[in-house]
């Protein structure tokens, strides 16, 4: 029966990512666990107060024992700098793995959070190779397609080198974990059905509990029909034709709140102010965890979008769960299968990436019927208590573990 869990992540608390409460939830099932992470830095590339080169490298939180390594910070999120970033946690953990592999005590599971880069998973393989432990992948970021659609990389020998990387890497491990049922067929070609587990996103408890928290400052709301979006503002997030859907609907009663930064925040605020959309966009920044509820609240529905891309129709998105859960109507502009999961949870509209037209009329459609709105969210809280709580989760990571 394992007793002792090693989890490999780029990112833990105080970063908001799953694999906190990963964490939390195998602890409070009584094992020992252990969490390797970098110095935090997301998403503003900066290390937050209170943590640095010298402070706080090793503390406990919720009862598990974190050990942050060294890193060079993400800083602007420019390309040479992230991969200055990977590069410098990869070889931290190269070096912390050979050194708790060959002198401290074995762990009996290792644990891999893969959001992005791949380079994450590879450490953990030298630490089987010492030690011998069950090892499971939890794949949140499927490479190298999501770097394909992202036109990061076009060469195709290039692409096959990575895909041949990748497929040795699922081999590695006695266990792989998909968030999405549509990256079930590609993960088949890469390792024995056997070892692929469906393990999909779940809401953070502040959704489920709902407690209004507010954030410091003094955030004013604007009147009208308003429509939120809460998560990270990147290139994949196809904000490029939010704006365009902004564009049709400047002369309606229709207000944009975005609450989050990434890389793509700056240029999302130069669009909207060249498009004169200024007075009707308003910027909340990034906020603690715990206030969620409280940014929620003050919207009548909330949205998202993926680009038109085929990785982005196998990906849902985490944040659809915690829109579900807080019991909000969802706009989703997105294609393949988060479309799928709003139309069967009636929770809202969904229409294809892209497509910011009909997404404009859908946004027109519910404000017209804002008497439907609190079923519509009532659907999609029932439905994501059916299928994605967090409970469910939980019992199937502890099998995993200890089977």
């Amino acid at each position: 029966m394992a007793k002792r869990v090693l989890i490999y992540t780029n990112h833990f608390f105080p970063e908001n990512f799953k694999v906190n409460e990963i964490a939390s939830m195998l602890s409070e099932d009584g094992l020992d666990v252990t969490v390797i992470t970098g110095i935090p830095n997301y998403p503003e590339g900066k290390i937050p107060e209170g943590y640095g080169y010298f402070k706080r490298r090793k503390e406990f939180v919720d009862g598990v024992r974190v050990k942050r390594l060294w890193l060079i910070p993400r800083g602007s999120g420019s390309k040479l700098r992230l991969i200055i970033n990977y590069l410098s946690y990869f070889i931290s953990c190269l070096f912390y793995t050979f050194f708790i592999g060959v002198f401290k005590k074995k762990y009996d599971v290792v644990f891999v959070h893969h959001t992005s880069p791949i380079l994450i998973a590879i450490p953990p393989i030298l630490y089987k190779w010492l030690r011998k432990p069950k090892m499971i992948l939890w794949d949140l970021d499927m490479w190298p397609d999501t770097l394909v659609a992202l036109d990061i990389i076009k060469s195709k020998k290039l692409i096959a080198i990575l895909e041949g990387l990748v497929k040795w890497i699922y081999k590695q491990y006695d266990a792989v974990l998909i968030g999405s049922k549509s990256f079930a067929e590609k993960a088949k070609n890469r390792v024995d059905a056997s070892k692929i587990e469906y393990f999909p996103n779940w809401a953070e408890d502040v959704f489920i509990e709902k407690n209004s928290i507010k954030p410091e400052g003094n955030h004013q709301f604007p009147d009208g029909f308003k429509l939120m979006y809460a998560g990270n503002i990147g290139e994949a997030q196809d904000f490029g034709n939010i704006c365009n859907a902004m564009n049709l609907l400047r002369n309606e009663d229709v207000n944009w709140l975005i609450v989050g930064g990434g890389r793509w925040f700056n240029q999302l605020k130069e669009k909207v102010s060249n498009s004169g959309l200024d007075d009707k966009v308003t910027y909340y920044g990034n906020n603690p965890l715990a206030t969620m509820p409280y940014f929620f609240s003050q919207a009548d529905v909330m949205f998202f979008s993926l680009q038109d891309k085929e990785i982005f129709s196998k990906t849902v998105p985490a944040k659809l769960q915690a829109y579900m859960a807080s019991g909000k109507p969802v706009i989703g502009m997105i294609s393949g299968e988060g479309n799928d999961i709003i139309k069967e949870a009636s929770c809202g509209i969904s229409v294809l990436s892209g497509d910011y037209e009909s997404f404009a009329d859908a946004i027109l459609q519910l404000k017209s019927q804002k008497e439907n709105l609190q079923k519509l969210g009532e659907n999609g809280s029932d439905f994501y208590s059916k299928y994605f709580s967090k409970q469910a989760r939980k019992k199937q990571l502890v099998k995993l573990i200890q089977n």
